[in-house]
């Protein structure tokens, strides 16, 4: 490991360290994302370094030219989820290739805009590189590489970004200052399309092996990937991993500073010390080494100290975050350059254990087949924090840029105390994400063997308003199987049927329905999948006529009129009382009707699993018994 070789011998042998970090599995990935990683940093870095220039070149004011890094910066948010959601269903490395190619041509436009508008689209395109790298690149790492390397491998990741921070601000700073500011732009372009055609021969992983082979499956079942989710599905399961969301309440606090951090410090550079676009570029890049530090000496301390201990970890990330926090004041109010240089590279350093450890745990929290979706929503939680920006750019107008940056303070104080308290529920995240991949994967595979049970519960908590109902739920049924739940009122019942039919989010364990992982998909996927439920005395829509009602309930097939037409006639044959009630309103028929046109209209949709909730309520046993045929046919034909 490691964490077993001196710092000495990593220098000496870096290519044996390498292998060590990817835990043995291949090289090649890891340096091509943190290439791609370092030279999108190099375009961000010159942009904040070269913000004076480029401001007095349009002649913005300064709040408006805050204004401008916030906008670019909420374009990279904003592309993020949509990304996320086409990585997540679909191969990663073609995206990012792409992404990085499209990227790499809107830097070199920045060098080329002559006026303010196609400047602004430049950068918003630049931005690309943002979007793609952090959904993508994290969603990869964690399907290349073992659980227990991920720590190390995401601080060689998030190095690339204090190598690209480092050399972006010196050697744009002196390209500007001897070709003018375009020129780094257009510079930076070519290392970009050189990597981007080196990642064409990534290979793309499978999604969650890792976390499947800690659950010692077999590896015929480690090794089958899972369905890919819809978005309504990816949106739904990420809402459920309680540390992420403690996560994504935090960065509206912390997104000033983990955004317009570079390019405050080179205003503070360039007003209270009237430095230059060369003297701004060695000052900024000063303080990347210190990243580096940080991120080396952090990795293997975090790794001998927290191995095993993901709780532990994220407390010591947000314990750094506060920190960081008074850091940033020391900074602002810092009497000369010296000082300023000096607590900026503490602070590069505190910072650089923090995402490595952020990243670890949602790696592990957030289950494989939403994993780049779950990255990518915490885009959408930051755009409100960008609001400050343009504030501390007023304040900097009105007073100095020293009382705008001390507003970062208590936002900082606050995302971190929220941050804190990950570590009470990631554990429990994690435990749910390992049971749920296996019981999944464990189910796909036997589906496709060709003797897996039609409908699989494994674990399944469910409630309402925080309140659990059923827990720890283990269920199985064959298909052709006529299932009946017994119970008193109350014992959950008609809770285990909503889960199951999607009108009721399961908060924990998986639902697996003919192999495919339906416990956060939304009840309209779940029924056109062919799972059709029939709600207690409200099966029927009471302001419809019958004729609607039937009509409605071929939606799930209505790409085939001609069988929905039959399957309506042959509904209509079996319940003979509908077809002389059929311009009547639904609200006029008596309970017994009701429950007949409500069979009928399953019936239509011809469902592999029916829920019947409360079939016999409030009816006279003759009228149940003429339903009883229709739900054995019903079961015969599933």
């Amino acid at each position: 490991m490691t964490t077993e070789r001196s710092l000495w011998q990593s220098v000496r042998h870096p290519a044996a360290t390498l292998r060590d970090i990817c835990g043995g599995e291949a090289v090649f990935p890891l340096m091509i994302l943190f290439a791609l990683n370092a030279v999108d940093e190099l375009d961000r870095a010159a942009f904040g370094v070269l913000l004076p220039e480029i401001r007095d070149h349009f002649g913005l004011d300064l709040s408006t030219t805050l204004g401008l890094v916030a906008l670019v910066a909420v374009a990279a948010l904003a592309l993020q989820v949509p990304i996320a959601q086409w990585a997540d269903r679909s191969r990663r490395v073609p995206l990012v290739v792409g992404g990085a190619i499209v990227w790499g041509v809107f830097s070199g436009l920045t060098g080329m805009a002559t006026g303010l508008i196609v400047f602004g689209i430049a950068r918003s395109g630049s931005a690309l590189g943002k979007a793609v790298i952090d959904p993508t690149h994290n969603s990869l790492i964690s399907d290349y590489y073992p659980i227990e390397s991920r720590s190390s491998v995401f601080s060689v990741h998030r190095a690339a970004n204090a190598v690209g921070a480092f050399l972006g601000p010196i050697s744009a700073g002196f390209l500007a200052y001897a070709f003018g500011w375009r020129a780094p732009f257009i510079i930076f372009m070519i290392p970009t399309m050189i990597f981007a055609v080196l990642a064409m021969r990534l290979r793309e992983p499978i999604r969650g092996l890792w976390e499947r082979r800690a659950m010692n499956v077999s590896a015929e079942v480690a090794e089958t990937e899972e369905e890919a989710p819809s978005f309504a599905e990816s949106w739904r399961t990420v809402h459920k991993v309680q540390s992420l969301k403690r996560i994504w309440w935090s960065l509206p606090f912390l997104a000033t500073g983990l955004i317009g951090f570079v390019s405050l410090a080179s205003l503070l550079y360039e007003r209270e010390f009237g430095l230059d676009e060369r003297a701004r570029g060695v000052a900024a890049a000063i303080a990347e080494p210190c990243q580096l530090i940080g991120l080396v000496f952090g990795a293997r301390w975090i790794s001998r100290k927290f191995t095993g201990n993901i709780a532990g970890l994220t407390r010591i990330g947000a314990t750094v975050s506060i920190a960081a926090a008074f850091l940033s004041a020391a900074f602002a109010l810092a009497p000369n350059i010296y000082v300023a240089v000096a607590v900026n590279c503490v602070i590069s350093a505190a910072l650089a254990m923090l995402a490595p450890a952020i990243f670890t745990g949602l790696s592990l929290a957030i289950p494989p087949r939403a994993r780049a979706t779950g990255y990518s929503v915490a885009s959408l939680w930051i755009i409100p924090g960008l609001a400050v920006l343009p504030m501390i750019g007023w304040l900097a107008d009105k007073f100095t840029i020293r009382v705008g940056m001390l507003v970062m303070i208590p936002l900082f104080v606050i995302g971190g105390l929220i941050q804190r308290s990950i570590g009470n529920v990631i554990m429990d995240d994690i435990g749910q994400v390992w049971q749920s991949a296996a019981a999944r994967s464990e189910a796909l595979y036997d589906r496709r063997q060709g003797h897996a049970k039609l409908l699989l519960l494994r674990g399944v908590h469910s409630g309402y308003d925080g309140r659990m109902v059923l827990q720890g739920i283990d269920m199985e049924m064959e298909e052709g199987e006529i299932v009946a739940l017994l119970g008193t009122n109350g014992a959950g019942k008609s809770t285990l049927l909503r889960t199951i039919s999607g009108t009721l989010e399961a908060d924990r364990g998986a639902v697996i329905f003919d192999g495919r992982d339906i416990t956060h998909a939304p009840p309209n996927e779940i029924a056109a999948l062919g799972i059709v439920q029939m709600p207690g005395g409200q099966g029927v829509f009471g302001s419809l006529t019958v004729r609607e009602n039937l009509d409605l309930a071929g939606w799930t097939h209505r790409r085939d009129p001609a069988g929905v037409a039959a399957a309506r006639a042959e509904a209509l044959a079996m319940f003979p009382i509908l077809n002389d009630r059929l311009d009547e309103s639904a609200v006029n028929l008596s309970g017994g009707q009701q429950q007949m046109l409500a069979l009928a209209m399953s019936f239509i949709m011809k469902p592999r699993i029916l829920l019947i909730d409360e079939l016999s309520l409030g009816l006279a046993p003759v009228i149940v018994g003429q339903m009883l045929p229709v739900i054995e046919r019903l079961s015969k034909e599933g």
